[in-house]
């Protein structure tokens, strides 16, 4: 109809996220109860860290929700009906196409489909991946109508993430491979840390009731290390790939790490498989979930917290299956049932309300600052379409990209974000602009042809190019004749 509003890109980012959590439940289901998995619903869609990403349009939920739903329909495709398995591939291609890392879904369906192979028929594997190759095939077709290449948008993923040897570099960039780990608390928020409290304090109440006097219980551990360790030659090669693994992670090879993690993975099925543990397969698959995204993020360069979204239902997850196995240990019961896990349940929710509650006005800031940036860049891109009427003909750059790619409906092309840092004890940057970065500036929009630079960075006098216009943090800059 030739009406665009950014709203739209919101709406859909919000329903699509709904029914992302509508997944994340039915997918617990598949492992646990049902208060249980609204339990697990709930935390993952009231984690600080997806609260305050939600509504931005983003694609990080987006593709999170379509991998909930991936994993959803090849686990039920394995243990109901194999034609769900057509519909599994085409909803991992569509977490594909929202958010290209998300391709490392490939490692934990690929590891169930092995863990499951006597179960399943190559064929209903072929037909999964034929349905998906379809629907990509329009997508595809736009990128060689409007790009030249069907291969355009994927041409540079990944290529930041060998490193950058220089102080003036891009402003999500972070070497610090634990940094997902050290940020752990502010991404789970106050109800995830207590519920790592209740399930480490329920280990320990164990270990002290159970383990070191005679129970089943120590006959059940006893008997697991009983059966991994009569597998000697395996049990070896597990440490070997371990060891290897370790070494490969601290090298910051994430490839090799990624695979060495999927063979560990496997081996640690095999040493385990005739252990009578319930479920062994989807707790694995989920724990792959988890580490090839943080194998990942963790060694690329570029770091953000909303990266850590991959990793939300995974962690919700291993949040239930704790506490699920404490409440089963640990008995409160009335009238001969145990109500435990009901009573934890029932003190979390108040809790997530609560922190909810509190989290709001920090949500309502950013998105005020987000809001009063975005209009500036309509207003911006409105009076730039006025400015040079023959623009789709000019090449454009800027730091707000995907901003002005979708205002102005072409192809705005990505700078990078020079800027020099230091580094506080607390270990916060401060970043600043100084002569090298505007020099850095100016000789990458030089090298790559730049006609006009849209940029919300102040302080940038650059030689070559002139600043034409000013929207309040915007600023509009075209080559010099």
């Amino acid at each position: 109809m030739g009406y665009v509003y950014s709203s739209t890109i919101f709406a859909v980012d919000g329903g699509i996220f709904i029914f992302g959590v509508i997944g994340m439940f039915l997918f617990l289901k598949l492992r646990f109860s049902s208060i249980e998995s609204f339990l697990g619903g709930l935390l993952y869609s009231t984690f600080p860290v997806v609260l305050i990403s939600l509504g931005f349009g983003f694609s990080d939920l987006v593709s999170v929700s379509f991998s909930i739903w991936a994993l959803f329909f090849l686990v039920l495709g394995v243990e109901n009906n194999r034609k769900f398995l057509y519909l599994a591939f085409p909803f991992a291609m569509f977490a594909f196409l929202s958010r290209y890392n998300s391709g490392l879904l490939i490692m934990p369906i690929f590891l169930y489909i092995l863990i499951n192979k006597d179960r399943i028929k190559f064929r209903d594997i072929l037909i999964g991946i034929i349905v998906s190759v379809l629907t990509i095939l329009p997508v595809l077709i736009f990128f060689y109508e409007k790009f030249g290449n069907i291969l355009y948008p994927f041409i540079n993923f990944g290529a930041t993430s060998t490193g950058v040897n220089s102080e003036t570099i891009n402003i999500a960039y972070n070497t610090n491979q634990f940094y997902f780990i050290q940020r752990f608390y502010e991404f789970i928020g106050i109800q995830g840390c207590i519920i790592l409290l209740i399930v480490v304090l329920g280990i320990f109440v164990l270990l002290s009731q159970r383990f070191f006097r005679k129970t089943n219980d120590k006959k059940i551990i006893y008997g697991f290390i009983k059966k991994i360790g009569a597998n000697k030659v395996r049990l070896i090669v597990f440490c070997l790939v371990t060891l290897l693994f370790l070494i490969s992670f601290v090298c910051t090879i994430y490839i090799v790490s990624e695979l060495l993690f999927f063979i560990l993975a496997y081996l640690f099925y095999d040493l385990s498989k005739n252990s009578n543990i319930k479920n062994l397969n989807i707790d694995i698959m989920v724990f792959v979930w988890v580490m090839a995204f943080f194998i990942f993020h963790s060694i690329f360069v570029m770091k953000t917290n909303r990266y850590f979204l991959t990793m939300v239902p995974s962690v919700a997850y291993f949040m239930v299956l704790g506490l699920s196995e404490i409440s089963n240990r640990i008995k409160f019961n009335i009238r001969n049932r145990n109500i435990t896990f009901k009573l934890i349940t029932i003190i979390l929710t108040t809790i997530i309300l609560l922190s909810t509650a509190t989290t709001i006005p920090q949500i309502l800031q950013a998105n005020s600052n987000i809001n009063t940036l975005d209009n500036e860049i309509e207003l911006s891109s409105q009076w730039f379409v006025g400015y040079d009427p023959e623009y789709r003909n000019k090449n454009i750059y800027s730091d707000l990209w995907p901003n002005y790619s979708w205002y102005l409906n072409t192809n705005v092309k990505m700078v990078p974000i020079y800027q020099t840092y230091k580094t506080l004890p607390n270990g916060n940057r401060v970043y600043s602009v100084n002569q090298a970065d505007i020099n850095a500036f100016n000789n990458y929009l030089i090298n790559n042809n730049a006609d006009y630079f849209f940029s919300d960075i102040p302080g940038l006098n650059l030689t070559t190019y002139s600043l034409i216009k000013q929207f309040d943090n915007i600023y509009i800059y075209q080559r010099k004749n």
